[in-house]
């Protein structure tokens, strides 16, 4: 099934909640996004030890989720949803993204593939968002991006 990209009344709730998720972190928008989450709702991205997680623990609170934004929304996200998958109050998602930052002062590309599951509770509220992707095949992705603009129509 495609990703909707607007609202859709009949949409499922861990799908919207999937969507504004992506939506709010490439816009910027760390309010709404951190609303997203019920008050003990789990970021596991990705799930294990990583340089976005080094404990492996993931992030459990409000404090803990605003410092994994505060960690990584500085680079700039492209998503392309490639299919998505419902059952119960959960969805996983397989999911292209293309991660643009500064590396040692310098712009690089990354490219991340990989599966993100979301959970809801009964209003819709993140449980959980865990990601399903390999760091070295990120790392091996890195790309120098000299004097380099992406633009989106």
């Amino acid at each position: 099934m495609r990703m909707p990209t607007t609202e859709d009344p009949n949409e499922h709730p861990a799908r919207r909640a999937a969507r504004l998720s992506r939506t709010y972190f490439a816009q910027r928008k760390k309010q709404p996004w951190l609303d997203l989450f019920a008050e003990d709702g789990l970021i596991l991205d990705p799930i294990g030890t990583s340089y976005m997680d080094p404990s492996g623990e993931g992030y459990r609170t409000p404090e803990a989720r605003e410092k994994w934004w505060d960690d990584h929304y500085e680079a700039e996200f492209y998503y392309a949803m490639n299919a998505s998958f419902v059952a119960g109050n959960q969805v996983a998602n397989y999911e292209s993204l293309i991660m643009v930052g500064q590396v040692d002062g310098e712009r690089h590309s990354f490219k991340c593939e990989g599966i993100w599951t979301y959970e809801v509770d009964e209003q819709g509220k993140l449980m959980a968002m865990i990601g399903y992707w390999e760091e070295d095949a990120l790392m091996e992705s890195r790309t120098p991006l000299p004097n380099h603009q992406f633009y989106v129509e």
